[in-house]
């Protein structure tokens, strides 16, 4: 049987990647669409991960699979083996792929390739072996030319096969190029030959520690025994015990170190004594340590009609979008909860999609804390084993609530009934295009996907935000979401907020009660500062007198504030004051940003970072200086004018994990500092009661950029980050620092006016033709010299344009070619063509695009 089957290695993404193959005989017919199979895959047959994609009636002799022509009558290619006795996907997201591949332009084997983790393909490893014995080939290999290298390896090879790791041992004293072109030269002579191994991979275990005996804790006690010769450590050990005892079952080794404070040193020993021993258990089945479940509050009267709404569609079981409007701490996610309990009572599974990899603890916990033991948490950058026991979990019923990032959209959740997609304004939900992938992904958008896979599974989708998109707004207004909206802040119920005000010696006057007891509030109201009339006074500094006056009170009661400025380090350029020569990085022509604490310049677009140097490279001048400000010149400040203040700061350079993100969130929540400084992740999800006062430092951070979308960027992070002020009973304050305080989207911030501001960009956007009103794709193009990158994108603007002209499309269809505005990132010269038209990807799907041509459709981005 001739099955077509999608390879999921990256050179097969150049050839469309679904190729023909025969099923092995003792597969007997088992393959259905959805398997996961390893297949024999380019000229070395290299074993690739390749996904079933439809059977195909025929006998074996009929046809040609992948490079046949090449080989003449060889027959077509079988399947090695069969990796996963279930299908790993559905027909139902194999129909989703299909969608992704015709909607992005993307080949359908990198759409595939989404879904499967890696820790689902096991190691495949080359090996080596001589083709015939020594005396056979020892006259040959005196007559022709070889390297000491080879001869080292032949000797090797003459005792036995060897792995790729094991060449490389034997040949650790040459240089990698020798190792390599020795590998190759032998190969093409046919003096060696490889085959592979493929290593079956071990289902990830988690460590679990348990008591050796009942009781041993209380015979410890009586006999006065010491568990270490200083206090310190026998009092975390005891703690370790105790837990232990309390939990009357084994426990996670990461989470008792996490609790208790213990050290690996700490079980070891303790395992060496007889008290505790290790228990090996794959992850899926590990029990949550804190299965408590907490219980749902009553509904106030703006949720409980949000709710009506939302629970008539979970029961209908049939698609239905809403768009969940709600302001800044109006109860959204008590709405997310309870759509998932009523999910889970249906018997099917949900997803929550969260935009930043620093909510994703915090969101794991209100779930977790909802729905014991059945959350799993699903982001990028986990290890091919965390991937694997998560899916399995998964695919198990295990866990029934995934929480995650973008990626965990194509987890296969199965019978998913529910999407909600948190904070759905936010870009980072769009896949970018990088130059450091060969090959063409697809640049999909996280929203438009979950709705195409909600309506192929006939599940309900959440959109949640305080500040929709125009395109998002747009679609509520002609029908295609159904709007739902929170317009008041909720604090909480009285009997919590009442032993709060008790607590702090706060009042709760001037707050509105619901029916439910809920108490209610406005948002907090927000000053504009001008700082040019600060500079006008004679006041320099980075704080405005408001905000300082502001800071002083906030330090003086007790509480708390955020300061946000949307620029990481100390200075965002450098530059000579004899010259005026600025200081850019070698690989992207973009100004250095300078940091501190150590000294050193960094590139924010590649990384790269530069020892400063102390004369100018043009003029010699030692007077080199930081211009502006980032979060680390406003820490300074800080530090400097208010010295007892306890201080945080939240960015990429403070927290590059997701557990350093969880860490400072956690410190800063439990009262640990004063003052939170940081850059747009304050903006998202963060509740915090303490907080009285947020400082935006330079609100117009963006505006000054060639982008349609920068007023409403801006507008978004605004509204976002004045929300984190007064949720709690002190209520709350927010100044905006700026130099353009009559500008559209601040002026509009400052009055918490979505209304008028969507009425103002739709107009704009309508008179210009830009999204909702048109569609764009966007054709990019890099490489290392920027005469070719220049010469590819003029000829394929005139092969696009005159294509263009066959389909009738207008000549305002097409802008460009055109280098990007930022032209050169990581060493590459960026050209692009935008196009723009009710469906430009029609336009495309018959145009013989090169491959080395990237496409981003409905892009986000066009800078």
């Amino acid at each position: 049987m001739s099955l077509e089957i999608a390879v999921l290695a990256a050179g097969a993404a150049y050839a469309g990647g679904v190729f023909l193959y025969e099923e092995p005989e003792g597969l007997n017919g088992r393959l259905r669409p959805g398997h996961l199979v390893l297949v024999p895959f380019g000229r070395g047959e290299r074993p690739e991960p390749g996904v079933v994609w439809r059977r195909l009636a025929g006998k074996p002799s009929e046809g040609r699979g992948p490079d046949e022509e090449e080989r003449g009558a060889r027959p077509r290619r079988r399947v090695i083996r069969l990796l996963d006795e279930e299908p790993v996907l559905d027909p139902m997201r194999l129909e989703w792929a299909a969608w992704l591949s015709r909607t992005y332009l993307a080949p359908l084997s990198e759409c595939l390739r989404l879904m499967i983790p890696s820790g689902l393909i096991p190691r495949r490893e080359p090996v080596y072996e001589r083709c015939a014995p020594e005396g056979a080939r020892g006259g040959l290999e005196r007559a022709v030319a070889v390297s000491f290298a080879e001869q080292v390896l032949l000797a090797a090879l003459a005792e036995g096969p060897l792995a790729h790791s094991e060449v490389h041992a034997v040949l650790r004293d040459f240089p990698l190029a020798e190792r390599q072109r020795a590998l190759r030269r032998l190969l093409e002579r046919g003096w060696i030959r490889r085959s592979w191994r493929i290593r079956e991979g071990r289902p990830p275990t988690l460590r679990m520690i348990r008591l050796k005996e009942e009781g041993i804790l209380q015979a410890l006690r009586e006999g006065g025994i010491r568990l270490g010769r200083r206090e310190e450590i026998a009092a975390r050990r005891r703690r370790l015990l105790e837990r232990l005892q309390e939990a009357g079952r084994p426990l996670p080794a990461d989470w008792l170190q996490a609790e208790t404070g213990c050290t690996p040193a700490d079980l070891r020993q303790l395992t060496r004594w007889g008290i505790i021993e290790p228990v090996e258990r794959p992850i899926w089945e590990a029990a949550d340590p804190y299965p408590v479940p907490e219980e749902p509050p009553p509904l106030t009267p703006d949720q409980a009609l949000a709710w009506r709404a939302i629970e008539r569609a979970l029961k209908a079981g049939r698609f239905h979008a809403f768009l969940l409007h709600g302001i800044t701490g109006s109860g959204k996610t008590e709405l997310y909860l309870q759509a998932v309990a009523e999910t889970l009572r249906r018997g099917k599974g949900a997803l929550i999609l969260v935009p930043e990899l620093a909510l994703t603890p915090q969101t794991a916990r209100r779930f977790e804390a909802r729905f014991p033991g059945q959350v799993a948490v699903w982001t990028g950058g986990m290890s091919p084993a965390q991937e694997r026991a998560i899916w399995e979990r998964i695919r198990r019923r295990q866990a029934r609530v995934v929480v995650g990032t973008r990626s965990a959209l194509f987890v296969p959740v199965p019978d998913l009934g529910l999407i909600v997609i948190d904070e759905a304004h936010d870009p980072s939900y769009k896949q970018d295009l990088r130059p450091e992938i060969p090959y063409r992904i697809p640049a999909y958008h996280a929203v438009d996907a979950a709705m195409a896979l909600a309506r192929a599974l006939e599940a309900v989708v959440i959109l949640g935000t305080a500040t929709p998109s125009i395109e998002l707004r747009y679609q509520a207004e002609h029908g295609l979401l159904e709007e739902l909206r929170l317009p008041r802040r909720f604090l909480g119920y009285r009997p919590r907020l009442a032993a709060q005000a008790r607590h702090f010696g706060a009042s709760l006057e001037g707050f509105v009660e619901t029916e439910a007891e809920a108490l209610t509030s406005g948002l907090p109201p927000v000053e504009v500062v001008d700082m040019r009339q600060e500079l006008k006074a004679g006041n320099a500094g980075i704080f405005s007198r408001a905000l300082e006056r502001a800071l002083d009170q906030v330090l003086r009661r007790g509480q708390q504030a955020i300061l946000f400025l949307n620029r990481r380090g100390a200075a965002p350029f450098v530059f000579c004051r004899d010259c005026g020569h600025l200081m850019r990085c070698s690989r992207c022509d973009l100004p250095l940003a300078e940091h501190l604490h150590p000294t050193r310049w960094v590139c924010h677009h590649c990384g790269a970072v530069e020892p400063p140097v102390a004369r100018c490279p043009r003029c010699g001048s030692r007077r080199l200086k930081g211009m502006g400000i980032g979060t680390q010149a406003v820490e300074e400040a800080v530090r400097r004018r208010w010295p007892a203040a306890r201080i945080l700061r939240w960015d990429l350079d403070t927290a590059p994990t997701r557990a350093a993100h969880a860490l400072i969130w956690q410190r800063f929540a439990d009262g640990e500092a004063d003052v939170l400084i940081g850059t747009q992740v304050l903006t998202k999800g963060l509740d915090l009661p303490l907080v009285t006062l947020v400082g935006v430092i330079l609100a117009d951070v963006g505006l000054g950029l060639p982008d349609f979308r920068a007023a409403e960027r801006t507008f978004q992070l605004l509204i976002q980050v004045a929300g984190r002020a007064g949720r709690g009973l002190f209520g709350g304050r927010v100044i905006f620092q700026t130099y353009r305080p009559d500008h559209p989207a601040i002026a509009a911030a400052a009055r918490y006016d979505l209304d008028g501001f969507y009425r103002g960009e739709v107009a704009f956007r309508k008179a210009h033709g830009y999204p909702p009103f048109a569609r764009l794709v966007r054709l990019l193009y890099w490489h290392a010299e920027a005469e070719r990158a220049r010469e590819a994108a003029e000829r394929l603007g005139e092969a696009l344009r005159h294509h263009l002209m066959t389909k009738g499309a207008p000549p305002s269809a097409m802008i460009g070619p055109a280098p990007c505005y930022f032209s050169r990132l990581r060493g590459l010269y960026r050209w692009h063509i935008l196009l723009r038209g009710p469906d430009p990807v029609a336009w495309l799907r018959d145009f013989p695009l090169p491959p080395e041509w990237r496409v981003d459709v409905d892009s986000l981005e066009v800078l």
